[in-house]
């Protein structure tokens, strides 16, 4: 039974620290990432968008953006969980794929 609990314990301990190595680790690890703002990521979607919630949510959770959800052939229940993507958010939007040009281009100045 000694054995048992010492092995419990020593499970835990390598859950902890590895939990700890990791969290001080993972900052080194993504900052070799260059971001920059204002930057645009195009996602396309398609069917069902399978996939496309979670690529959203790490996404945002990274820090980039803004996000474009680009139609390529998404079904009625794909478009769904785009418009619940994008609501109440300014950083994303869903488009079609012969509109995704007009996001990217850069806007004009009257002072040419």
């Amino acid at each position: 039974m000694q054995l048992w609990q010492d092995g419990l314990v020593a499970f835990l301990a390598a859950i902890g620290l590895t939990t700890l190595v990791w969290a001080a680790i993972r900052p080194v690890l993504t900052a070799a990432v260059p971001r920059q703002r204002g930057t645009t990521v195009l996602l396309p979607a398609r069917g069902d968008g399978e996939g496309l919630e979670d690529a959203v949510r790490t996404l945002r959770r990274e820090g980039f953006g803004p996000i474009l959800l680009v139609d390529c052939g998404l079904s009625g229940q794909g478009r769904q969980l785009c418009t619940l993507l994008c609501a109440g958010e300014t950083q994303t939007a869903l488009c079609a794929r012969d509109q995704a040009g007009s996001y990217l281009d850069p806007p004009t100045t009257d002072n040419e």
